[in-house]
């Protein structure tokens, strides 16, 4: 079951170089069927190990260092179906609402301020 959804804003910092860079992850916590709670990292909408991890942490391009991320902002998005009279919209014709959204641009997961 999912427990929490969010965007989080990670900041890699490289101490050697002093590189930085920011990205926004989508972050989910679920609890799975013996109860252990899992994250689930995607950036741009690809699966990724937690940039929190050496593992899933970027490369300094200038040093070349692991960089693990700091997050620095989160922004939770409610996990359906919430409280009775929370906000919602029903949706009568799947493949005609769907169709309006495939087209659409992916989002960057790079934060606003430096372009998309």
């Amino acid at each position: 079951m999912i427990t929490d959804i969010a965007v989080e804003r990670i900041c890699f910092r490289c101490p050697e170089s002093h590189w930085q860079s920011e990205a926004e992850y989508d972050v989910v916590l679920y609890v799975d069927a013996v109860g252990d709670t899992w994250e689930f990292f995607s950036l741009n909408g690809v699966p990724m190990p937690s940039p929190y991890d050496v593992d899933g942490a970027p490369f300094c391009p200038v040093c070349h260092r692991v960089v693990p991320g700091r997050p620095i902002a989160r922004r939770f998005i409610p996990v359906p179906p919430g409280a009775e009279g929370r906000p919602r919209r029903r949706i009568r014709d799947s493949d005609e609402h769907r169709a309006t959204r495939e087209d659409l641009p992916m989002l960057s997961g790079a934060p606003a301020s430096q372009g998309h």
